[in-house]
């Protein structure tokens, strides 16, 4: 699984920490604000972390999904253009600041939960270009789809691990071909 994150590891040469949380911030981008980082890779969620989501949730989570949590608990990627949800636990030890904790897993699968899915699909990630989210299905396969129209987008990928991976990938190259002038 840690590999499928090499393609957001060569903004380093940007600017790389990590911080108090053990979220590694990558890409150390300025122009966008004074502390912005272009990718943001949650600290991995120990076992306590994944039972208590777990528990919140009252169902266990995609065996894929629950893989990547003990690599990452989330990922905010090309300055927020995608989002892979996790944990934001009841006892925080930090405050709730955007390096922090990830955007909250449990809020599209419960409180929020979007019109149009079934009650075996799994809500992972958004994608703030059109506003749409990725959504595990029963079979481990992954869809996106725009709320507000409750329909499933054309794209689906075979995996959890496919999805991230190719989404990964594509918006690698998108960002570096559109934001090129702020990194030379």
């Amino acid at each position: 699984m840690k590999n499928v994150f090499d393609p957001l590891l060569h903004w380093g040469r940007y600017g790389e920490i990590i911080n108090e949380m053990g979220t590694k911030l990558i890409g150390f981008a300025p122009h966008i604000a004074p502390k912005a980082y272009i990718n943001v890779i949650y600290a991995p969620l120990k076992d306590a972390g994944i039972v208590e989501l777990e528990n919140r949730l009252e169902r266990g989570l995609p065996v894929q999904y629950k893989k990547f949590l003990t690599c990452s608990n989330g990922l905010m990627i090309f300055s927020g253009s995608m989002r892979v949800f996790g944990l934001v636990p009841l006892s925080r030890t930090a405050d709730i600041h955007i390096y922090n904790y990830p955007s909250n897993v449990i809020v599209p699968n419960e409180s929020a939960r979007i019109k149009g899915i079934i009650d075996s699909d799994f809500v992972v990630g958004y994608y703030a270009e059109d506003g749409s989210y990725a959504v595990i299905d029963g079979n481990g396969g992954v869809f996106r789809i725009l709320p507000q129209s409750n329909d499933i987008d054309r794209e689906k990928w075979a995996s959890f691990n496919d999805w991230l991976s190719s989404e990964i990938l594509r918006l690698d190259k998108s960002y570096t071909e559109n934001n090129a002038a702020h990194f030379n």
